[in-house]
């Protein structure tokens, strides 16, 4: 049987960006950039669900 991905049918940045690996290097680049505004975000976090709750919305 033939491969179906062979040709000009399948570009090659298409396998590159269908790579598992793409999504998991995405996640680690926004976890570390994201561990730089770690107390910024845990205020903003605990101060949304401090204010969902006095909202009456509970």
């Amino acid at each position: 049987m033939a491969d179906a991905r062979t040709g000009a049918a399948w570009p090659v940045w298409r396998g590159r960006l269908t790579d598992p690996a793409v999504p998991v290097l995405a996640l680690v680049c926004g976890a570390v950039a994201a561990a730089w505004y770690t107390p910024v975000l845990t205020w903003a976090i605990v101060g949304g669900l401090a204010g969902y709750s006095l909202s009456g919305s509970v």
